[in-house]
């Protein structure tokens, strides 16, 4: 019979690691424990294996400690305790740097504890809760695994965290040093975040060093710099999701863009993308203050093109005197190697390789924010651009600072964002929700109980076991499902204070706002209504904007009197749509549901059940309205597919194929995205130059949807997968297709109401004319579409007006007259 087992709520319970700390979670007192272990698996029961799921509590500050020393010498006691508890092979005495000589348990080695079948990721350290789940295999296998049954059986089951497979869609396998062969070299995600950060800093002190401005001697104003710019740059400032480690692809440095050759030596081929598949790294620069900026809108968008071109112009002649074998600084001689590629200069940035990767250089220039500011009567294009600048420059600073910060502190909250943007594209919704909403809601997650702690004196301690933050991916994401579902986004806005820079006065603003914006019918304003420091009006005077004062030295302006702040969101302004993020809820509900209900089979939905959560079954495109099918030529990455991914993991436990080299969906993409599209591929040699042709930005098909949303987004929405674009779908709006009356400046796309019309409502929205002006527009990468609704042949009946129906009536009632006379 199946022993009761008492919930762990119901018993007092002790933390497993550490000295009087209550932080750690639930734990059996194993000290208390009966002296014959009981077996996890049933030797009578073959057909079905009992199994426990066990909950715990996971205190991030100290699950990555390595090393648990033990009491001291003198504790008898305490030292014959601790042994028990971790076992003689493990508790070994050990000398520390004070002297100390104590039993202790080194966590390090994780080959030594873990059961052997299971898969390891690299992070997974960072993002599985640090070495929680090393010390639970260890204290099963040594507590409760009956060991003649061990050798007697090969296949008893061990112990792991559930789901633990989706970090398999965000970071690679992980092998050990003395097997062979090797992870790929496209596994860590960490490592290639950092290696784009090391690259970025060395960008920037490049660009400062070689724009300071020296005096002339003769007293005749600054000199140019080695670059040729008339001002110093003083700030380089990162803007780019995989410069705070959320991007889930990380870049790679490209052969042709001063990266280093990553092809494999018995490639004979030697052939490499000639594109940048994705986006550059986008970063900003900012001048110092100087009096000599343009004081019009149209000469100081002239002024940041010129600085740009003069950027390009000089890093280009450096290179040729560098080549030419002029004398140079040592760093400038390192840094001038690692410029290679194309320069392309628009009137808006600057597209340059550098070390491999492609970056795109914007002007910040304050003096443009503060000329706008200062118009009387703006204009509409005024006002828009005003915005625009304020958001790109100002608010993307900001939201990036926020959101590294938030990443520094919680080593999983990336992992998260970064898994929650693959649950967003294989549902079909790239870019309908954006990427920093997505930042800020795990944000939310990970720094809520600081936030209420700072909010009410009377709160729990942050330290407490309730208030903690996740520790695992698996949490992490299961409270993002969680909130995007059950969050009352209609009624209640979604306040996101990491750093607890909004006071209760402005929270109170907030909240008043909103509902005055709201209205007493709730249905104006953004549907996901997120507020962080940044929204609010008169953001650019808190970032030290630089003026120039006496005698040209540059100070800081100072904020003005902001006691009645006006709140409203910025990253969800226009996105989400209402249909679009009740759609996401639904699908994070249904995705919550099937996880957890994973957890709870015990793997009876299949090891890789999870992957439902990530998908779009076949029968559900049925649902849109039309779908495009795009040409294959144009997916470089099938894997990522919202029908059909590619969630294998080969080579990487020892029951596998060692020989086999081990991957996941994770390397497996990247690899793809590095090799990018094969129409675009080329020969690689290291005597013949090919780099001019190289492009530092193919998205063919996410630059398709946006003009199609620009377009045609008042007919239907469209939605698409970034990281597999091989479907776009349609969703007609019900609105367009209502009869409206006849207006030759509206006739696009209109056919006559044939059936029943009224005066004023003449015509209605012609489908098959839409279709086929957007299969014309997108013929170059569409190959065909598929229309299920084509709002077509019946048109929706209009109210009778009263004088027709009083007509109908009274013909109705004269003809019953008739029949009864008869």
């Amino acid at each position: 019979a199946t022993k009761v087992i008492v919930d762990s709520d119901q018993c007092h319970t002790v933390p497993i690691r550490g000295s009087g700390s209550t932080q750690f979670g639930y734990a059996a007192r194993l000290a208390e424990r009966s002296s014959t272990p009981s077996a996890l698996y049933s030797q009578n029961d073959k057909e079905q294996e009992p199994h426990l799921v066990i909950g715990l509590r996971i205190n991030p500050t100290t699950s990555r400690r390595i090393v648990d020393r033990g009491p001291p010498a003198e504790d008898i006691v305490g030292s014959n305790a601790f042994v028990a508890l971790w076992g003689e092979k493990a508790a070994q005495l050990r000398r520390f740097q004070d002297g100390a000589i104590v039993r202790a348990v080194v966590w390090n080695a994780a080959g030594d504890v873990s059961g052997g079948t299971d898969v390891q990721f690299h992070g997974m350290d960072r993002s599985m809760g640090g070495i929680a789940e090393r010390i639970v295999q260890h204290i099963v296998k040594l507590h409760f695994t009956d060991s003649k049954l061990g050798k007697k059986r090969k296949d008893v089951p061990g112990v792991a965290f559930e789901l633990r497979n989706m970090l398999s869609f965000i970071d690679g396998v992980s092998v050990a040093p003395a097997s062979s062969p090797q992870s790929s070299r496209f596994a860590d995600s960490l490592a290639l975040h950092k290696n784009a950060m090391t690259a970025f800093d060395s960008l920037a002190e490049f660009l400062r060093r070689n724009t300071k401005t020296t005096n002339n001697s003769l007293g005749k104003g600054k000199q140019a710099s080695s670059l040729g710019l008339p001002l110093s740059v003083d700030e380089v400032e990162p803007l780019s999701p995989c410069l705070r480690y959320s991007a889930l692809f990380p870049p790679v440095p490209h052969p042709l863009l001063g990266g280093t050759d990553v092809g494999s030596s018995s490639d004979k081929k030697r052939k490499v993308s000639g594109v940048n598949v994705g986006s550059p790294i986008l970063i900003q620069i900012r001048f110092e203050g100087s009096s000599k900026w343009p004081t019009s809108l149209n000469a100081m968008g002239a002024a940041k093109c010129a600085m740009l071109a003069q950027l390009a112009d000089g890093i280009d002649k450096m290179k040729q005197e560098h080549a030419g074998g002029a004398s140079g600084s040592v760093d400038n001689n390192a840094d001038l190697d690692g410029f290679d590629g194309p320069m392309d200069v628009t009137p808006n940035y600057l597209d340059i390789g550098y070390r491999g990767y492609s970056w795109r250089i914007i002007v910040r220039a304050d003096q443009e924010l503060r000329m706008l500011r200062s118009l009387g009567n703006p204009t509409v294009e005024a006002k828009t651009l005003q915005l625009s600048l304020i958001h790109r420059h100002v608010r993307g600073a900001m939201h990036h600072s926020l959101i590294h910060a938030v990443h520094t502190r919680h080593p999983s909250a990336s992992s998260v964002v970064r898994l929650v943007h693959r649950w967003v594209a294989s549902h079909m919704l790239s870019d309908m929700i954006p990427q920093d909403a997505v930042e800020l809601m795990v944000a939310k997650i990970y720094t809520a109980a600081e936030e209420e702690e700072e909010k009410s004196s009377n709160s729990k301690k942050i330290g407490s076991v309730v208030d903690m933050p996740p520790s695992t991916v698996v949490a992490g994401f299961l409270k993002f499902l969680q909130l995007l579902s059950t969050h009352d986004w209609v009624r209640e806005p979604l306040i996101v204070d990491p750093q607890n820079h909004i006071s209760s006065h402005d929270r109170g603003l907030i909240h008043t706002q909103f509902n005055n914006l709201r209205g007493p019918e709730l249905r104006n304003g953004p549907a996901m209504y997120i507020i962080s420091p940044a929204d609010y009006d008169g953001v650019e005077a808190m970032v030290g904007s630089k003026v120039v004062g006496e005698n040209n030295e540059s100070i800081q302006q100072m904020p003005a009197d902001a006691d009645e702040k006006i709140w409203a969101p910025t990253v969800t302004a226009k996105f989400p749509e209402k249909v679009v993020l009740s759609r996401a809820a639904a699908l994070a509900k249904c995705s919550h549901d099937h996880l957890t209900s994973c957890i709870r089979s015990d793997g009876k939905i299949g090891n890789n059940g999870w992957v439902a959560a990530f998908q779009e079954s076949s029968a559900s495109l049925t649902s849109y309205s039309a779908l495009l099918r795009v040409d294959p030529s144009y997916v470089t990455n099938a894997g990522c597919s919202s029908t059909n991914a590619d969630c294998t993991i080969t080579g990487a436990t020892p029951n596998q194929d060692t020989k086999e080299q081990p991957g996941g969906p994770f390397e497996k993409s990247l690899e793809k995205r590095f090799a990018g599209p094969k129409e675009l591929r080329k020969k690689h040699y290291k005597n013949l130059v090919l780099e001019k042709d190289t492009l530092h930005e193919w998205q063919p098909v996410n630059t398709l949807v946006k003009a199609l949303r620009s377009k045609y987004s008042n007919y239907a929405l469209f939605f698409y997968n970034e990281f597999a674009p091989d479907v776009i779908a349609m969703i007609w709006r019900p609105d367009a297709f209502k009869p409206q009356p006849f207006s030759a400046i509206v006739s696009e796309f209109k056919r006559p109401a044939t059936e029943f019309w009224k005066e004023d409502s003449l015509v209605i929205t012609n489908t098959e004319d839409l279709m086929a002006e957007i299969g014309y527009f997108s013929r170059n990468i569409v190959s065909n579409f598929k229309v299920f609704d084509d709002k077509k042949p019946e048109d929706a009946p209009l109210e009778k007006s009263p004088k027709k129906s009083r007509q109908e009536a009274d013909d109705d009632g004269e003809s019953s007259d008739d029949s009864e006379e008869e």
